[in-house]
């Protein structure tokens, strides 16, 4: 299994920040690697709320929450993917700051194919997953820094 975590501060107050990430399918509004999102199903938030993420690779993924603690924190699981992995999770985390926020978050993945993809993810995966969860972290702050 691959962990790779995530410390960002920003200036934009914890519930600015709660607004952007809580809201399932803006992902693609801060995500540059999301083409478009949408909610699936009926649920827009909450515990077992799902979106789909056109990506702009190739392809879909549907995401599935695992984690919502109201202001506070979101998790979500891959739920369906063309990706050669096992599984993929995440918790984001949003702490208030005097002058702002924390966001930490830590994902973790493991990797079809074996020893073949032991080594695809050492060689490229784990470095593309960290610089783009790096940029989509970057562009949530951002956004959520953004006057209304």
């Amino acid at each position: 299994m691959t962990t790779i975590d995530h410390q960002l501060d920003s200036i934009a107050r914890p519930e600015k920040i709660w607004a952007v990430l809580s809201k399932l399918d803006a992902v693609a509004d801060y995500n540059p690697a999301i083409l478009a999102s949408r909610i699936k199903g009926t649920a827009d938030h909450g515990l077992g709320a799902m979106r789909e993420c056109d990506l702009a690779a190739k392809g879909k993924v549907v995401e599935r929450v695992t984690v919502w603690d109201e202001g506070r924190s979101l998790g979500l699981e891959v739920a369906e993917s063309d990706w050669p992995i096992h599984f993929m999770r995440w918790v984001t985390h949003i702490e208030p700051r005097s002058n702002g926020s924390r966001l930490t978050q830590r994902l973790e993945y493991q990797v079809k194919f074996g020893p073949l993809g032991w080594l695809l993810d050492r060689i490229v995966m784990r470095r593309t997953i960290a610089r783009n969860v790096e940029i989509a972290l970057r562009g949530l702050i951002k956004m959520a820094a953004e006057p209304q």
